[in-house]
């Protein structure tokens, strides 16, 4: 993903986070995507294997698109303007995003 690819992508997160809805963890993202409310996952490159492994495995079952973002979870977590690590984001509503477009153009 190039330079500016990625600044794109951190911009759309920072207006996924002012004007959509979303949930920020494992735990509660895992609990979105079973339950079906989930319409799109990003997900840290860096984050343990076994965490990764259930996101993506639920993903696929549900139908979900997963958006890699190209840093750790501390830069994630600043995208996302927290003072702390997020290695997972469900996208329950995009809001005025264009998060979903983005994807599809990477």
């Amino acid at each position: 993903m190039s330079e500016a690819q990625r600044s794109e992508l951190e911009r759309e997160i920072k207006n996924l986070m002012r004007t959509g809805k979303f949930v920020l963890g494992t735990r509660k993202s895992l609990r979105a995507l079973l339950l079906g409310k989930a319409k799109a996952v990003v997900v840290a490159d860096k984050i343990l294997p076994a965490i990764e492994a259930d996101v993506l495995h639920y993903a696929k079952l549900g139908g979900v698109p997963v958006i890699r973002f190209p840093g750790t979870s501390y830069e994630l977590g600043l995208a996302c303007g927290r003072q702390h690590p997020v290695s997972v984001i469900a996208v329950l509503d995009f809001g005025e995003s264009r998060l979903g477009e983005v994807v599809k153009a990477v």
